[in-house]
């Protein structure tokens, strides 16, 4: 038999309303105590202006550092200002425009407009009065840009230019332009008079990783027992030259975890070869070698580099260019496996240790996609042959790909 709803509200338990949500306040009481406190940091907000003069007024750009050469703004970041006009007479608009450009080298040159935002500021069309002597205006800077149906983050401002491989270079640049419209003046004057001043601005769009990575100083073995999820582990064969007798070796890299790095960290690598020692024993520096260049340390077989890759779609083609953005300094470590050791057919290994550094020089930026411009980094490993004909073992590469940022990450304990 089906349930009325007259039977249905019979068998509810009774209502009762909660009790009212307590009176929050971020400052403790007098009983209570701040146990931890992490403020939120915020960048470094500018009081000053910067002003350019032209022919009939000021452009003022506000909360800018005084000193700098050109404005720079943030990601989402409020573009504030105002125009004073000195000669008002026969002003029709004003208005107001941000554009952004991908300049592109590589043979030839192509130019993508990647933002083109109008916003009037004042119309004689909407006021029957005189165009004022103050005009200000406040706008946010957009975030994403799109092309060809897919949507990309802005990307910040670069130039690199690239001498070594026929003048390639990659440009993104950002302008803010006032335009003032003059109604004409005479009767026998057709064309209204524009007055335009054009200011370039730096975009710097912030970006940090999630979490801290292992400092270059930590004891890699002990850290990589107790925290192996803290660190990627790479593995690749490296295989001796044909018709040479000698099992492959097995190279590890150790790289921390988390595939996000800031320009200019210090990044901890190790550095294993597995096998046995007979193969181990052509990647040990040769004591002939040793002796006679006593005076320097002896060429390393292991590198290890932090490669920039940019990719440039012009005209349906892609041209790609790669740098050396860091290098690694590796160190011996003992114990290892030795030249003289009786039994080349025992089990040991190779390690290096050493902190890769990013050349803030190189990397100007952060790694981003900007569609006809992609700027990816790298961890790259090489084995190098050794010098001479003796060499035992092919060049051996790998790589692991990696997003630089620009900020690096907040201490957790701290509170600045």
């Amino acid at each position: 038999m089906p349930l009325s709803v007259s039977d249905a509200s019979s068998v509810l338990p009774p209502y009762t309303p909660s009790s009212a949500v307590p009176a929050y306040s971020p400052e403790p009481s007098v009983d209570e105590c701040i146990i931890q406190n992490r403020p939120r940091t915020k960048p470094h907000s500018f009081t000053g202006n910067y002003t350019k003069n032209f022919g009939c007024g000021t452009l003022v750009l506000t909360a800018q550092d005084e000193h700098a050469d050109a404005p720079t703004y943030g990601r989402s970041a409020l573009i504030d200002g105002f125009v004073s006009l000195e000669d008002r007479d026969f002003v029709s608009d004003v208005t107001l425009k941000l554009k952004a450009n991908i300049e592109l080298r590589a043979g030839s040159v192509t130019d993508t407009t990647i933002l083109d935002e109008k916003y009037p500021l004042w119309s004689s069309n909407s006021s029957e009065n005189q165009c004022p002597a103050k005009i200000p205006f406040s706008t946010i800077l957009p975030t994403y840009f799109e092309h060809k149906n897919a949507r990309y983050p802005l990307p910040a401002s670069y130039f690199a230019s690239y001498t070594s491989s026929d003048g390639i270079y990659a440009k993104v640049s950002y302008t803010l332009s006032i335009t003032i419209t003059r109604a004409r003046r005479r009767k026998l004057s057709f064309r209204a008079s524009k007055t335009t001043v054009v200011v370039s601005f730096m975009y710097r769009p912030r970006t940090r990783p999630a979490r801290p990575i292992p400092p270059p100083e930590s004891h890699f073995l002990a850290d990589v027992k107790a925290m192996p999820e803290e660190w990627h582990q790479l593995t690749v064969a490296v295989s001796p030259r044909p018709k040479v007798q000698l099992p492959p070796v097995d190279l590890h890299l150790f790289t921390p975890a988390l595939d996000v790095f800031t320009v200019g960290e210090r990044i901890a690598v190790h550095v294993q070869l597995t096998g046995v020692v007979s193969s181990l024993r052509e990647f040990l520096p040769d004591h002939d070698s040793v002796v006679a260049h006593a005076t320097r340390t002896p060429r390393s077989l292991i590198e290890v580099r932090l490669v920039r890759q940019t990719r440039l779609h012009i005209h349906g083609s892609v041209e790609v260019v790669r740098v050396t953005a860091g290098h690694a300094v590796l160190r011996p470590l003992p114990p290892s496996a030795h030249a003289d050791s009786s039994d080349d057919g025992t089990q040991a290994s190779l390690n290096w240790a050493g902190e890769l550094r990013v050349d803030a020089d190189v990397a100007t930026a952060g790694s981003f996609d900007a569609a006809v411009l992609q700027v990816q980094d790298f961890i790259v490993v090489d084995v190098l042959e050794a010098a001479g004909p003796k060499s035992q073992f092919a060049h051996t590469r790998h790589s692991r790909p990696v997003r630089l940022v620009t900020d690096p990450c907040l201490d957790p304990w701290s509170d600045t």
